[in-house]
């Protein structure tokens, strides 16, 4: 009797444990920072580096993110139910000994939320027409409740699909494209509507835009040329820059050419890649009047080159400004998202 006793608890606790398990709910942990390559920790256990996403219980954790030469950070965060909480960490060098900020971001709820979990980095969302800031994984705030369109768009392939979301909960849509780009990879140059769960190869939608632009404080008038005998004799000062660029792979190069005093600016559309880019700038003395009959050929004052390695995005724009101050020739690059909307 009392072996038959003992074996029913153990049954008993074997089926409750099971029982436990099954109902087990999830959340989502995404840690990032900057720099990247901190390593985080939740409730004492390391789960790697950032950036990181964890699956996590409900509830709530301390973290400690750290990363040798700053300072390490700790705190509290919640982990919410079938939700992303982001955690955005800025970290600070030891040397610097400013106070330390932490922006963990989580939208509060609204109408609905939508989590997107996604096997590839760099996907945009689009949610019922027009482009999400965010990228997965993500849970989305303020999502209408009833049917909800999404797309999700990495590189050449996009998928749409339609998101029942409830008012007061977190739906969850999950997305693996490598298993799709595996499977229709022989239809790449498919152009039919997107079906739910099916990929499309996108040829032309949401290019990215190029400027290059050149500023420079050096007068295109000539430091020689004076009003009386300009037409005669003096020589004048141009900057020019060279902007060429190739996909990966490709031997051909492209190119935009800028002048001082002409064309300053030029803008262009190109696909997304990774492309080999050079910048060349050079500032010249031009033969002016009767000089310039005679000698008809400029002097290079002083030259430019930058070499660059660049991932282009689709519907990103890529400000590159080189700027001469007459001495020293320098380039910055702007990034802007452009925020295309499909319809």
């Amino acid at each position: 009797m009392k072996a038959m006793k003992k074996a029913l608890f153990w049954v008993f606790t074997v089926c409750l444990f099971y029982t436990v398990n099954l109902f087990a709910q999830e959340g989502y942990l995404r840690v990032i920072s900057n720099p990247e390559g901190a390593d985080v920790e939740i409730a004492g256990k390391n789960i790697g580096k950032t950036p990181v996403l964890s699956v996590l219980k409900p509830g709530k954790y301390a973290y400690k993110v750290s990363l040798t030469g700053y300072e390490s950070l700790s705190g509290t965060t919640q982990v919410i139910e079938n939700e992303v909480t982001k955690l955005s960490l800025t970290l600070i060098k030891q040397a610097q000994k400013v106070p330390v900020k932490s922006t963990p971001t989580r939208s509060a709820s609204a109408k609905g939320g939508l989590t997107i979990l996604t096997d590839w980095q760099d996907v945009s969302i689009y949610l019922n027409g027009h482009r999400v800031d965010e990228t997965p994984p993500v849970t989305l705030k303020d999502v209408p409740a009833g049917l909800n369109s999404v797309i999700l768009v990495s590189g050449d392939y996009a998928d749409s699909f339609r998101i029942l979301v409830q008012s007061g909960k977190t739906s969850v849509l999950k997305k693996n494209f490598q298993e799709d780009k595996n499977k229709y990879e022989a239809q790449a140059t498919t152009t039919e509507t997107t079906v739910v769960g099916t990929p499309i190869v996108i040829k032309t939608m949401l290019p990215a835009k190029v400027i290059v632009s050149l500023t420079t404080s050096v007068s295109t008038e000539g430091a020689d040329s004076k009003k009386q005998d300009a037409s005669i004799l003096g020589e004048s000062d141009s900057v020019e820059v060279s902007f060429r660029y190739r996909k990966t792979g490709e031997t051909d190069w492209n190119e935009k050419t800028l002048v001082s005093g002409t064309k300053v600016e030029e803008s262009f559309e190109i696909e997304k890649g990774t492309y080999e880019i050079q910048l060349i700038a050079v500032h010249y003395k031009v033969p002016t009047g009767l000089l310039n009959v005679l000698l008809s050929k400029k002097e290079k004052i002083r030259e430019y080159k930058e070499s660059i390695s660049k991932e282009i995005q689709p519907d990103t724009q890529y400000k590159y400004t080189v700027s001469y101050d007459g001495q020293n020739f320098g380039y910055k690059l702007e990034e802007v998202k452009l925020n295309t909307s499909i319809k």
